[in-house]
């Protein structure tokens, strides 16, 4: 996620609206929703990442694209789960990289996504033949699941301020999304679901690092988006914000997460403390949708992702996802 923490990537780009030497949170542009070149690095990556969570119609789910161009390769990944419900994916972790930035074609699956209003209304759809598992942990064992056909079509628009980091290139956007999702025959209307979408572009090692991150959406209207780095001989690194139904935005300090792990792999609960705010969260996974990270060279990253409930120590409840990079040296 962060392979440049002690570089300042944020003056390698244009397109950040506030100094970057400036307390104020930053604000993408919207030429940022666009592609961008990709420099000599092999891990160079770009990610388009999509989730929603919508307890009403007992659904929710994630949708990713990353490319790395000068490997000739691109992930595509659409997740569904929910509580009581098997987890259904669609992955390709081997699809080559698209020509048209904007659509995809994967082994069995299409992706397109765009930009209905630059950084404020944004639509992905989706098609394929998923896999279906009643054991979510079979994702990380390289399960084959029973085939399913799956469509989505949903759109996110833009609930709060949109943030831009200031250690990496990336930007993240609490949403309310909304639209339909069809897993064999039943289909699901979405409604105003917390959801989260973000876009990042940059060196992207996921087997030299830990990490825990979270988008949670509380009833009150308050969104947190709080990360833990965890890079080996180093203090954590926290990032991310807490921001008030107004959108007043404060950048965090500090981020401390702990976890519990089922023997499984999958994540049992979780507590996150956050600064400035005062803020703990406690953690409660309801549906799961994992997927396993394998490098050129054999080395396995694990990446449990979770829809999860949350209530906070001053009484609020809220929804939203938890993902954990746990590499398995």
């Amino acid at each position: 996620m962060l392979r440049r923490v002690a570089t300042a990537p944020a003056e390698e780009d244009s397109t950040v609206t506030e100094p970057v030497d400036s307390d104020e949170p930053l604000l993408p542009n919207e030429t940022d929703e666009l592609a961008h070149p990709a420099p000599g690095d092999a891990l160079w990556n770009e990610s388009w990442y999509f989730d929603f969570a919508d307890p009403a119609a007992g659904i929710g789910g994630w949708i990713r694209l990353g490319w790395y161009p000068n490997e000739g390769q691109a992930w595509v990944n659409g997740l569904i789960c929910g509580p009581g419900r098997p987890t259904v994916a669609l992955n390709d972790f081997r699809a080559a990289v698209p020509n048209d930035p904007n659509n995809t074609q994967a082994s069995g699956i299409t992706l397109s996504h765009h930009a209905i209003e630059p950084l404020r209304s944004y639509r992905v759809v989706m098609h394929g033949q998923g896999r279906s598992f009643d054991d979510p942990a079979e994702l990380l064992r390289d399960g084959d699941g029973s085939p399913v056909p799956v469509s989505i079509d949903l759109v996110w628009s833009t609930a709060g301020r949109p943030y831009r980091y200031r250690l990496a290139t990336r930007y993240e956007i609490p949403c309310t999304v909304s639209g339909t999702v069809t897993v064999g025959e039943r289909s699901y209307d979405v409604k105003a679901a917390a959801g989260q979408r973000d876009h990042s572009w940059g060196v992207r090692d996921w087997w030299s690092m830990d990490w825990v991150w979270s988008a949670i959406h509380l009833d009150d209207g308050t969104h947190l988006h709080a990360v833990e780095v965890r890079i080996p001989g180093l203090d954590p690194v926290a990032l991310g914000y807490l921001q008030d139904p107004d959108g007043n935005l404060d950048e965090l300090r500090s981020v401390r997460a702990t976890e519990d792990f089922r023997p499984d792999g999958l994540p049992a609960g979780a507590h996150v403390s956050v600064q400035p705010g005062d803020l703990e969260v406690d953690v409660t996974p309801v549906g799961h949708a994992p997927v396993r990270l394998v490098a050129d060279d054999g080395r396995v990253a694990e990446f449990p992702r979770a829809w999860v409930t949350v209530t906070t120590g001053d009484g609020r409840r809220g929804v939203g996802w938890m993902e954990w990079n746990r590499n398995r040296r």
